[in-house]
């Protein structure tokens, strides 16, 4: 096995942690991000080794240290994965908390892009999103809305004048 299948093993591995857990916020991503920075790290010295001593050719050698990598990447992620509810993943599997079909869903929504342009269509006048706005329709709606206000504002204060 070579650096870059090892490289796609460690992001496949952190997927699935991010699916079956996904109560993080951004502290969860900056984790990430930097769990993969020292395991590439890890995975080049890795590498360098195996080429320096010939490992690869060892079929059965190479499988036994993929399988050790593969568990000290779930451990990591496991033991030290920051939740919103500062239970560490491997504590709530301790418990009895395995991930639900719920969790699974959730966390797969992060991943995803709504790609249902038949009920969200960009170009409809409900979807303000990425559109550019009426500059003068915006102006009158914000006149609108302000004297609005004021009018009722101006019917809740009792003014009297002697």
């Amino acid at each position: 096995m070579n650096g870059w299948q090892r490289f796609a093993i460690l992001l496949l591995c952190c997927f699935v942690v991010m699916v079956c857990y996904p109560d993080f916020d951004a502290a969860g991503w900056t984790f990430i991000g930097i769990l993969i920075a020292m395991w590439t790290g890890a995975i080049m010295i890795l590498s360098i080794i195996s080429n320096i001593f010939a490992l690869y050719r060892l079929e059965t050698l190479n499988k036994l240290i993929c399988l050790v990598f593969i568990c000290a990447v779930f451990y990591t992620l496991l033991w030290y994965f920051p939740q919103e509810d500062k239970v560490t993943p491997i504590n709530k599997i301790k418990y009895g908390e395995i991930p639900t079909k719920a969790d699974i869903e959730k966390g797969l929504k992060r991943f995803t892009f709504n790609f249902d342009f038949v009920r969200r269509n960009a170009r409809r006048s409900e979807n303000f999103i990425n559109q550019d706005m009426d500059g003068e329709k915006v102006k009158k709606e914000i006149k609108k809305t302000v004297s609005k206000k004021t009018d009722e504002l101006v019917d809740s204060i009792q003014i009297e004048v002697e």
